[in-house]
């Protein structure tokens, strides 16, 4: 699995619930995730940029803080028996 944290329109509370999902449909504990990283060309980078949906035109939450980045994606690989 890809797993991509700090995604445009993604807060912390997206985060854990990709954790429980990933634990308990995927049986598994992320190990590696990707901070989102702008890219030229896609929807995706237009959205961070923009700070809009790419296809809706409505206001989207995007981090730009670095620590709050990796927080998202600590949420992500952290241990499932510290988050219980």
């Amino acid at each position: 699995y890809y797993l991509i944290a700090a995604h445009p329109g993604c807060r912390e509370e997206d985060m854990y619930r990709l954790k429980e999902y990933t634990y308990k449909e995927l049986k598994l504990n992320p190990e590696q995730v990707q901070i989102f990283t702008p890219t030229p060309s896609t929807y995706s980078t237009l959205m961070y940029y923009t700070e809009r949906d790419s296809f809706t035109g409505k206001a989207i939450y995007v981090e730009k803080n670095l620590k709050k980045k990796g927080r998202q994606k600590g949420i992500v690989v952290e241990k499932k028996s510290k988050l219980q």
